[in-house]
């Protein structure tokens, strides 16, 4: 069987995913969804030039000297200008985000003056700063916010938000049913028998489809027949995504693949050029999308990261890239790569002079979860590379935040 290289399987994935349907959303429940159309102010943000602290606000054409005095005229408070006009050696009482009112273009704050009634006097010489922020320096009526593709965080809710939108259109979120499969599995929590296994892989990809913008359907265990694995698949009618996990080697109790081609399933790919991973396989049920991974725990995350995670970003319009690379320095020697490209399991950290450096863990093998608690980034030998010497830059795609 014919391996695909991992650029050319990324490229199908991305070429034969189609984007999710678009659904209005409330903007209060949109975090972690991905716009489907741009987002345009429909207001300048402040709409006004208004102060910066609290204090007075006067012409600064006026004499700024330490001595001088001003008559206090009225004042504007946030949401209720003054709707004067402030003239020679007058001002105005105002506080944070009031209107700055007409005449007046500069604001002294409280600290630097003493009040005498209606009167304020200055007790220092004051510096050319105005303290006012003018209007539209953070937003102005129809500029653009956000483009469609973004995935809308926190801080980007905030700014849609003050752009006065309550409402946004976004893309659905794909729903990935996870299918384990094994006659060996048992959920976490009950002792398995002689020769059995817990089933953990669902527990760590969960999380991470929910990461990257999915919804998660847990289609339980599936037993080693084709009756078995045909109900678990007919379950999971509504997901966009199936990710079966295992049972698609060649031995003789490997059943998923058979199933799903008798159930017409369409290949795109059966095998890749990746190690850990290389029995991973992609292609259509109808309206779905099945991406088989390999079930070995180190296998499974590994080829979650660069493939399941590809075809999520595709699916939810996202104009980010799913994988970021940057380069670090490796720790120590590295033998050449052969025909399958490595994602090696490390630890990559920035040293004293703002380097950053990676070291890979000792046990690759794929069947071990333990390097993953402390594993923070993927190490990329590329196929057929050459050795390398420790000190040598390499890629490496994070999977978690740098140290």
């Amino acid at each position: 069987m014919v391996l695909i290289p991992v650029d050319q399987a990324v490229k199908k994935i991305v070429s034969t995913a189609e984007k999710m349907p678009v659904t209005p959303m409330p903007l209060r429940n949109a975090v972690g969804y991905v716009l489907a159309s741009d987002i345009h102010s429909r207001t300048t943000l402040p709409p006004l030039d208004a102060s910066a602290m609290d204090g007075y606000a006067i012409a600064h054409s006026d004499d700024l000297k330490k001595g001088s005095k001003f008559k206090v005229i009225g004042e504007s408070p946030a949401g209720n200008p003054f709707t004067g006009t402030v003239g020679a050696n007058e001002c105005i009482r105002i506080f944070t985000g009031g209107v700055v009112p007409r005449g007046a273009d500069h604001v002294i704050i409280q600290e630097n003056v003493s009040r005498d009634g209606d009167t304020i006097i200055l007790t220092v010489d004051i510096s050319p700063s105005t303290h006012i922020r003018k209007a539209g320096i953070d937003l102005k009526k129809g500029a653009l916010i956000a483009s469609a593709g973004t995935r809308i965080d926190a801080f980007l809710s905030a700014l849609i938000a003050a752009g006065n939108h309550d409402e946004v259109n976004v893309f659905r979120k794909p729903k990935v049913a996870i299918l384990a499969n094994g006659d060996e599995l048992v959920e976490p929590g009950i002792e398995p028998g002689v020769g059995g296994i817990i089933s953990s892989n669902p527990y760590g990809l969960g999380p991470l489809i929910e990461d990257w913008g999915g919804e998660v359907m847990y289609a339980g265990i599936s037993k080693d027949s084709p009756a078995a694995i045909k109900a678990h698949i007919r379950a999971c009618s509504e997901a966009d995504i199936l990710l079966p996990i295992g049972g698609a080697s060649v031995g003789d109790r490997d059943f998923m693949r058979q199933v799903f081609d008798e159930l017409g399933y369409q290949a795109i790919f059966t095998k890749t050029a990746v190690k850990p991973g290389k029995p991973t396989w992609f292609g259509t049920l109808e309206m779905q999308y099945v991406l088989g991974l390999p079930g070995n725990p180190a296998s499974a995350l590994v080829c979650a990261h660069i493939f399941l995670k590809t075809l999520m970003y595709a699916m939810s319009g996202r104009i980010d890239k799913a994988h970021n690379t940057i380069a670090a320095k490796v720790s120590e020697d590295l033998p050449a790569v052969r025909d399958r490209a490595e994602y090696i399991r490390a630890r990559a950290t920035v040293d004293a002079a703002g380097q950053i450096c990676v070291t890979p863990f000792p046990r690759q093998d794929s069947s071990l979860v333990t390097p993953f608690v402390t594993t923070n980034c993927l190490l990329i030998r590329n196929a057929n590379s050459a050795a390398l010497s420790g000190g040598d830059l390499v890629q490496i795609m994070l999977i978690k935040a740098l140290v």
